[in-house]
């Protein structure tokens, strides 16, 4: 990875630890779009993260704008994921999304008085470390298809110059805070060895994982009965699901009478996957299920999925003689070490700051 240019070479070494820190626990978004259908009865619209402003200021600090775009797009993946949780919205959608918004808001607040501190130092991120983690993030988050990736961002309101600017704020305000707060002593054998032992899952490759499910899947439209509308669908979808949960029927028989999946006559039941054979949405949402837990209704623009998860193969995580994963580890021990003095350091940066919110 390309290190940041500074004004002192001694930190070098530092910031570019810090770095790789960065990218290595920046976690996977979800990106699942919980599309509701224009015919459904259920209305977003309202419930949009204030989807008709473009240009509104949520908020200054120190005269730095925050603009309400800039909120959007970090609120959009919370409003998904609630939207999957909550398809019918209502008071607790409600309050989740505005407590989102909040933490949302309260984080833009921190990155602009950190970068605010950092500017004054004369640091600056180079160019290619900023490709390198959005190169890093396509792969991740969308299979390296970069069309997609393109077309999400389209749908979120942000072009590509807005998302590379936020993406170097957001590695900015990690590499501050390395330079500042993540040196110290050297973390013991024994405090690495506890923190591997308790975040080995996350050094693994996810890729690899391995998943066998049953799946329903109700279609928004059927040709064979017209009559019925989505709204009508997705009231069968959820009726199922609280039928099978009560044992009125068995997940495999409402997979025969009901589903429309290409395994539906046989239970329902797929072949083991791998999980970079599914969708990457999708993968996130079924990998966190429990075995024997069920799923759903999902919604998609085709229709609603009640997925059965009967067990998970998840690949090995990499050793901690590996030099790569030794030094993540320590750098995950001198984070939380330095946590506390951080957070004073923002509160003190807060205090000092003029702050003012408009949304």
């Amino acid at each position: 990875m390309a290190s940041i240019k500074s004004p002192c070479d001694k930190e070098e070494c530092c910031i570019a630890a810090s770095l790789a820190l960065y990218s290595q626990r920046m976690k996977l978004v979800s990106r699942f779009a919980v599309l509701m259908l224009a015919m459904l009865t259920v209305g977003i619209s309202q419930a949009a993260p204030e989807s008709n402003v473009v240009n509104r200021i949520a908020a200054t600090v120190n005269g730095r704008p925050i603009t309400a775009s800039e909120v959007r797009a970090r609120l959009a993946p919370y409003f998904r994921e609630l939207m999957l949780l909550y398809p019918r919205q209502g008071p607790r959608f409600n309050s989740e999304l505005v407590a989102a918004k909040k933490a949302v808001l309260s984080e833009l607040i921190e990155r602009e008085l950190v970068l605010s501190d950092f500017a004054t130092k004369g640091y600056s991120i180079k160019e290619d470390q900023i490709e390198d983690e959005i190169n890093r993030r396509i792969l991740m988050q969308y299979n390296g298809d970069r069309s997609e990736f393109l077309e999400n961002l389209r749908k979120s309101g942000m072009n590509y110059t807005e998302y590379r600017e936020s993406v170097r704020k957001e590695i900015t305000v990690s590499a501050m805070r390395g330079m500042r707060y993540e040196r110290g002593i050297p973390p013991t054998p024994d405090e690495i060895r506890a923190e591997y032992n308790a975040t080995s899952s996350e050094y693994r490759d996810i890729t690899k994982d391995r998943i066998t499910y049953s799946k329903i899947f109700i279609p928004a439209m059927d040709p064979d009965d017209p009559m019925m509308t989505p709204e009508d669908r997705y009231k069968l979808a959820v009726r199922l699901k609280d039928d099978i949960e009560k044992g009125k029927i068995g997940f495999a028989e409402a997979a025969r009478q009901y589903s429309r999946d290409m395994h539906a006559q046989n239970g329902g039941k797929w072949p083991s996957l791998q999980r970079n054979e599914l969708a990457v949405e999708f993968a996130n949402v079924v990998f966190a299920a429990r075995p024997g837990q069920l799923v759903g209704p999902l919604m998609d623009p085709a229709g609603f999925t009640i997925v059965k998860v009967h067990g998970k193969k998840l690949a090995a995580a990499p050793s901690l003689s590996n030099p790569e994963v030794k030094q993540k580890v320590d750098d995950a021990v001198r984070r939380k070490q330095s946590e506390r003095r951080y957070r004073q350091w923002v509160d003190r940066l807060r205090d000092k700051a003029v702050i003012r919110t408009f949304i």
